[in-house]
Formats: structure tokens, sequence, C-alpha cells
């Protein structure tokens, strides 16, 4: 299909008034709570050309105030997309090898008027006709149907394509579907990369981190998870963009305007194939997460803010965004968890939006080429832009499994998302992001005899960081954790220079003194990006 054509004045002002009623619709929501929250006595954040920042039509301009209460209301309850298997994203990553999935958009009392616009390029949303078991339904008592979803998401498909700067090449096809067909598609994804046994152990290994209850079933927090927080997502094998029939209509364009945002993405970087495993390289995975997440959002967020764009966001935003989301306590029974799925529409955003600012949206497509590495370059912007690689580490598990009397049976990386969402639970955002943010390289090996469901592995990582400065301050917040978190009378939390050990669930029979020298004796700290 041809490139969407430049509209003239008339059609960009038409467009920026509907997507004002949408933005002015969700402001009412936030009851005049602040967005970023900050101290009474503090100074409102500062724009570029000098004056504070208010909301208006849901762009942050100069006045007082905040803006993104929406967007991250948005966030919180959304659950991200499953990327195949990760660790410690386990649940993250092992669901869903199909899904791209958005969630709730804030409540707003007034929905977004259907476009009245004649398309722009050739229409490119119909209707589905590979949806999964339940997923139609012509019409619910929200009186949501998918006449209406396919007519949003036209409208808003072909805008966000010129807010982005790419073509519309092919057709994106749109469906309703309901709870269970949600959870249902889900349960039938869950396992096209990931075997049960697989999916299970890595919950073991995030039990044994303290990332979810010991007893925890990981298909069934992951369904669950899903089948209540999901609101629409996008399938790239059917190209299919599914919106929940229960969403109310004031909700609706946030939603479509998220998801249809991935089927663009689709016609040109081929979701499909950046579903493919990144066996034991769990980093790399949330790394294309952030990637692909983030740029969605920014595409969107773009599209609310009209002709501005991205630079109608204070950068501040962006820092409370995603300091927000480290912050999110009592919202989830597996709230780190629930960190490590908002991160990627907070952190991830901001990279790209920086991104954008600094270098035009070419550079975002520039990376679907050569994709990030770790999610450190997707939590700084410099260090994406310099490439900057991860320290090559690996630990030998020969004299460890003889201490443990248990076979090493994963072999996988944590990254700086993850132990920034670790950190969240027991220090404040800022300290969190400090501890985390030296990170270098790090390398895990997990231990079990037995029968996965009894009992939990003995989970031994280690971890190189930029300066001995850097590895001071991940001890530190590390043994907060450790402390409040898992059990120090079953860990073991140990620094040499620049290299941090941490060993959890070790049994009483293992010598803690001689688990710790086989683990330092077998550790081999490599350059940058190659093994030394």
């Amino acid at each position: 299909m041809p490139a969407v054509p430049e509209r003239g004045k008339a059609g960009r002002a038409d467009a920026s008034r509907r997507r004002l009623a949408h933005s002015d619709a969700t402001e009412r929501t936030s009851g005049g709570r602040e967005f970023p929250p900050r101290p009474a006595d503090a100074e409102a954040p500062r724009s570029p050309g000098g004056g504070s920042w208010r909301r208006s039509g849901g762009v942050a301009r100069p006045a007082t105030g905040g803006y993104a209460t929406a967007v991250f209301a948005a966030a919180r309850r959304r659950s991200v997309r499953a990327w195949l298997p990760t660790l410690p994203h386990a649940l993250t990553g092992a669901l869903l090898g199909a899904l791209v999935i958005s969630g709730c958009a804030p409540r707003s009392p007034n929905p977004t008027p259907p476009s009245t616009e004649p398309p722009v390029a050739t229409p490119s949303v119909v209707a589905s006709s590979a949806a999964p078991a339940r997923a139609t339904k012509p019409r619910t008592s929200s009186g949501l149907d998918g006449a209406r979803v396919r007519a949003q998401a036209l409208s808003i498909l072909a805008e966000l394509a010129q807010t982005r700067e790419l073509p519309l090449t092919r057709e994106v096809h749109v469906d309703v579907i309901d709870r269970p067909g949600i959870r249902g598609f889900a349960k039938s994804s869950l396992y096209e990369d990931t075997t049960p046994e697989e999916l299970l152990l890595l919950g073991k290994i995030e039990a044994s981190l303290g990332i979810l209850p010991p007893d925890a079933d990981p298909e069934t927090v992951l369904l669950d998870m899903l089948e209540e927080g999901v609101l629409g997502f996008y399938d790239p094998k059917r190209r299919t963009l599914f919106v929940g029939d229960f969403v109310p209509r004031p909700m609706l364009s946030m939603v479509v305007g998220h998801e249809i945002a991935h089927g663009l993405q689709d016609m040109h970087f081929d979701l499909e194939r950046h579903q493919e495993p990144l066996r034991n390289r769990a980093d790399a995975e949330s790394a294309r997460r952030f990637l692909i997440e983030g740029e969605a959002q920014a595409t969107y967020l773009a599209w609310v803010s009209g002709d501005v764009g991205l630079a109608a966001i204070d950068d501040s935003v962006w820092q409370a965004m995603g300091d927000q989301v480290l912050e999110l306590s009592g919202v989830s029974p597996y709230p780190i968890l629930a960190r490590s799925l908002q991160m990627p529409y907070a952190d991830g955003t901001a990279t790209i939006a920086r991104l954008v600012l600094a270098r035009g949206w070419a550079a975002v497509t520039e990376l679907y080429t050569r994709l990030p590495e770790t999610t450190e370059q997707m939590l700084h912007l410099d260090k994406l832009l310099a490439r900057e690689p991860a320290i090559e580490l690996t630990l030998a598990a020969e004299g460890l499994e003889t201490l443990l009397a248990k076979p090493s049976i994963w072999r996988d990386q944590v990254g700086e998302a993850t132990w920034l969402a670790m950190l969240a639970e027991v220090e404040s955002a800022s300290v969190a992001r400090r501890c985390a943010a030296g990170w270098g390289g790090d390398t895990l090996l997990a231990f079990h005899q037995g029968e996965l469901r009894d009992g939990l592995p003995t989970v031994v990582v280690a971890s190189h960081w930029d300066s001995d400065e850097d590895a001071r301050d991940f001890e530190r917040c590390t043994r907060r954790y450790v402390e409040k978190v898992i059990d120090p009378a079953t860990s073991l939390l140990e620094r040499r220079g620049r290299s941090v050990l941490l060993a959890t669930q070790i049994p009483e029979t293992t010598d803690r003194v001689a688990l710790a020298k086989a683990a330092w004796q077998g550790l081999r700290v490599g350059s940058a990006g190659g093994t030394g």
C-alpha cells in the first residue's frame, strides 16, 4: 500500500479535536490529583521554556500541576506482552508466545467520538475471521460491539501511522473477545515454547528469589492475572487486534490506541519473528519486550499529544511514571512480578520517547535491525546509544553440584530490570535505581534434586558491577532484600571487589563457607561483550 498521505491543516485540526475529546474526558477521572506527586513545598516540574506544567487536554503544558495520572492508571492494571520464556521474568516471558497484551485505560465519562473523516489510506482494519473460541459477540451489556471497535481502530491506525512516520502496508483484523476467551487463548498459547515442567521450574526459581510465594502455581498466577487485568491484545499470528467485549466505551480509544500500534509494528518489524525464544538469555528477551511495548506506548502518547508530539511531555513526567511503577504495593499479591510487568510500559516508553526527541522516529526503526541486548540499555538512553554490552560471566557448576548434592538444572541471566523490580520491594524508587544502575552483567545457576513440586531449588547468582562503589550499593540494598523478603538463614551474600555473590535456599547440611569458596573459584569474569 502507498504511504499515508499528508493531510491538510483542517484534517490535522479535526484529528486533534478528537484526541482532545478523549483526553479531556480521561482528565476528569484524576480527581485533580497531581502526577507526579511531590511535596507541598516543592516546585512544579519546569518546562523547557520556563514555567511549570499542567495537564491540558491530556498533554503536559505550561501552568501548574502534572501529567500522566490517567496514563499510569492504565498501566497499573495492564499485563504486558508475553514474550517467551525468561528468567526471572519467567511468568512474563513463558507466558503467551502469541500475545501482545494491553490493559486498562482510565475511566472517563464520555466516549471518544468515532471518526467522521474519510479514510486517509487504503482501509487496513477488517473483521476477523480467525478469532479464538468465544471471541466474537455482536453486542454486550456494556454496549461495545465489533463494528464500533473496527471503526475506532481504522481511524486511530491511520493517524498513528502518520504520527509514527510509517506507511500502512496491509490489513489488521479486529475482533472482540470475552474474559473466558482471553483465559482460554492464554492457556492455549502458554505452552507453545515452554513445557509445563519448564514453567513450573521457572516459577520455583522465582520463588527461591522471593519473587513469588513458595507455594504459588505459576500457571494459575499467570492466567488469573491475565483474565482479570487484560482489556485487549494483539496477536501477530492472526494479525488480529482483540478487544475485551467488557471494555467500557470511554476506555475504548486508549485500549485500541496502544494495541493497534502493535499492528503497525507488525507490518514493518514482524513481531512473530521477535517471539522466537532466546533460551537462557532472559535479559535479552526482556530488553526486546521493553522496545516493543515502549514503542507502542510512545506512539500512542505522541498521537494523543497532537501536533506537538512527545515534546509536549516534560522529561520529569517519564521519571515519575517509572518511579510510580516501582512503588507499586498493595495492588497485587505478587508486587515484584507486577513491577516487572509494568516496567516496559513506563521505563521502556521513557527511553523510546527520549530517543525520539533526540534523534527522531528513524532511530527507533533502526533498533529493529540491531535489537537492544540488555535491559540496562533500555533503562538508560546513553547506554543504548553507546550499545554498552554486558560483561560476560560464567559460573562453573561442578563444584557447587558436589557441595549441594544436587545437579544444576537451569542457567540464565537476571539483568538490571529484574534487580530493580526486586530491590524496589525494600527501597524507595530512587534508592533502588541507584543500587541497580551500576549493573555490568550477571549469570544464574539453579540446582535441584527430585520432584520440582518438592521444595525450592538452590539458586546461585554472580553479578559484576561497573565500579566498587556500585557493587557496595548493590550489596547493601540486596542485603536488605534478603533480610526482608527471602530468609537470611537459608541465604548467602558476599562481595569481592566489583563482584557480588548471592545464593538462596541453601540446604541446612551444606557448608556455606565451602559453598562460597567453590562459587568464587568457579566464577570467570570476561570483558564487556565477550569472555576474557
